[in-house]
């Protein structure tokens, strides 16, 4: 049974969409899911705004500036995805906690979404 179980999360996770990631000057006036907005200057963006994976509709907006904390950085890779780190533990709400890598979202600990 729980490697039927195990089978069946990694299927789900495999179907769960990838981020795609937009530039923007401005913080949007709408988050759209499954996007990944990276805010400001092109060569010094300054935060990054997404719905948060688990389903719950909340806006995740994640500091890019290094002088102040906490603090995340990302990287495009040659493949056009994108990577967030460090991890992302909400501490209020659903209390999700993922990292982005590959524009996938990987869970760490217990897995969190809604159906």
């Amino acid at each position: 049974m729980k490697r039927i179980r195990k089978i069946l999360t990694r299927f789900v996770e495999w179907l769960r969409p990838e981020y795609k990631f937009k530039f923007e000057e401005d913080f949007p006036e709408s988050i759209k899911e499954n996007v990944i907005y990276i805010v400001g200057a092109k060569k010094s963006p300054w935060l990054l705004a997404f719905k948060c994976p688990c389903g719950c509709n909340q806006t995740i907006q994640l500091n890019l500036l290094k002088d102040a904390d906490p603090c995340w950085k990302f990287k495009i890779t040659a493949r056009k995805t994108i990577n967030i780190s460090p991890s992302v533990w909400r501490t209020t709400g659903c209390k999700s906690h993922f990292v982005i890598r590959n524009s996938k979202t990987e869970w760490v600990g217990r897995k969190r979404w809604k159906n």
